[in-house]
Parts: C-alpha cells; sequence; structure tokens
C-alpha cells in the first residue's frame, strides 16, 4: 500500500504523494552504512520501507557494491534517495539508483537548485527532474514512527559546497542516528543551535577529514558510535588522526566501512552494531 511521505514545512502540513515508501522485504529496522570506497551511501529500513542517505560515487559502486548488499539486506526497493549535497563522491551513483529503481525519488537542499555541476549532472544523467524534491532549510517528516528530522545550512556565494551539506537525524522513538554530508566544524556549529541532534550513530562528517566531527558536534550528539565512511588506503589519509582522538575522549566507538559494511539493528528500542 502507497503510503506519503508527510513533510512539515513551515508549519504547515503537506503530503507528497510521489514519495512513496515500501522497499523492503525484511521487517527488521536496520541502519546499514555501505563499503562503497571513498563515498557514502546509508541505507534505513524500517516497517518495510527503504530510505537512502546519499548514492555512492559512481555507477560501478552502485552495480558492484550497493546492490548486492542492497539484496542481502532484503530489499527489492528503493524509493527515496536523501541526498546530503552534490559532490561525485556522494552522488555519483545516482544514474545507476534512478534506472534500477524506477519509483525512487531523490531530495536534495533547495540551496544546491541551480548549482551549476548538479545542473549538468543531471542533464548528463538524462534524469528526469520531476524525481527532484528541493528541500527547504528546515523540514520534519514523518513514515509511521520513523521521523526524519532535516537542517540545512545556507550555501553562502563562492562558499565551499562542503559546508552547505544537509544535517539528518532518522529517528524511531530513542534510537536516532545522524548525518552531516561533507560539512566542517563551523556548520556543526551553526546546526547545533537548529535542534536536537542527540543520537547513538555518527556518519563521521567528510569521510572523518580533521576539519569536521569537532568535539563540539560530538557534545551535541552524544553518540556511542561514529562510522567512517571511506576507502580503503585512500590518498586523503581518512579517517584522520585527530577525528580518532576526538571520537576517543567523546567515549564514542568507532566502525570503518574500509573495513567492509557496517549494519545497526533496532533491538528493545535501541542500536545494536552487526557486521555484515
Amino acid at each position: 500500500m502507497s503510503v506519503g511521505l508527510k513533510l512539515f514545512v513551515g508549519g504547515f502540513l503537506c503530503v507528497s504523494a510521489g514519495w512513496y515508501l515500501g522497499g523492503s522485504v525484511v521487517d527488521q529496522t536496520r541502519v546499514t552504512f555501505l563499503s562503497v570506497g571513498q563515498g557514502d551511501c546509508a541505507v534505513i529500513q524500517h516497517q518495510g520501507r527503504t530510505i537512502l542517505v546519499d548514492a555512492a560515487p559512481s555507477p560501478s559502486a552502485v552495480k558492484w557494491d550497493v546492490l548486492p548488499k542492497l539484496r542481502d539486506l532484503g530489499v527489492i526497493d528503493v524509493d527515496l534517495v536523501l541526498l546530503t549535497h552534490p559532490d561525485t563522491d556522494h552522488v555519483g551513483g545516482v544514474p545507476m539508483l534512478a534506472r534500477v529503481f524506477p519509483k525512487a525519488r531523490f531530495g536534495l537542499s533547495a540551496e544546491f537548485k541551480d548549482h551549476v555541476q548538479w545542473k549538468q549532472q543531471i542533464k548528463a544523467w538524462d534524469l528526469d527532474v520531476s524525481r527532484v524534491t528541493y528541500l527547504p532549510k528546515r523540514m520534519q517528516g514523518h513514515s509511521g514512527d520513523l521521523r526524519i528530522d532535516l537542517y540545512s545550512p545556507d550555501l553562502a556565494a563562492g562558499g565551499k559546497d562542503n559546508d552547505g551539506s544537509s544535517f539528518l537525524k532518522i529517528s524511531i522513538g530513542k534510537a536516532a542516528a545522524v548525518f552531516s554530508g561533507d560539512a566542517s566544524a563551523e556548520p556543526e556549529n551553526v546546526a547545533a543551535a537548529h535542534g536536537d541532534w542527540s543520537a547513538q550513530i555518527m556518519n563521521a562528517g567528510h569521510h572523518g577529514s580533521r576539519t569536521s566531527t569537532s568535539f563540539g558536534w560530538l557534545k551535541e550528539v552524544k553518540p556511542q558510535w561514529v562510522v567512517v565512511s571511506c576507502g580503503k588506503d585512500n590518498r586523503y589519509g581518512h579517517p584522520h588522526r585527530e577525528v580518532l582522538e576526538r571520537v576517543a575522549s567523546a567515549n564514542a566507538k568507532v566502525a570503518r566501512t574500509d573495513q567492509g559494511s557496517v549494519s545497526f539493528r533496532l533491538e528493545d528500542g535501541k542500536f545494536e552494531i552487526e557486521k555484515l
């Protein structure tokens, strides 16, 4: 049965009928961070529905890394892909996902609607623009008891795309996971003033770069686990030592996708880690 994603925008209740959620034959609630090389792609499964956060760095990463793992997870359809920002390592797999999952809709901050590179990519991919929803600065959405909170910083003229990354909190009751794309410490501090970001699981900002996952953001999120999405022996040296030290000082544990995909299943109201 089609379930519309309810979007609370500016205090008004809207229903986006195009965002159909119903993409898994497995009823187990999971948050899975896929090993896709130097890039990002996470899978949220809840009540038989599937959402992705970011789209892997390339069509080949989707073909060889994402699709096999989705099959292993029991996913038969992907219906919503939330993109934190339009850098290739986060959106490069969009055209493959769009072809394999024709019902999929894509959400991106409205700050990037007229972004030159993003517009060029959509054209090159021949992606139907009606499948892209540009999201407001602040948004709260619900599908059943799954809640999505989103905050998108302003993208200053000439500013870095990374710092326009959307902040996402996916929560089921008290169990939650937080994503911040490639945002650096400054927008992390700004986001901290716009909502409650406490969560068991945090996706390390910018693949574990020293510019992100600041002390202030760790204090705000208070994670038990920090997941670093990075490629094996990547040329950037991610995750940086400083980040690992900050995470340790926050009494959180580290999981890394360069060592394989990492999954958390919901058990008794909290997430429990399980390696795939």
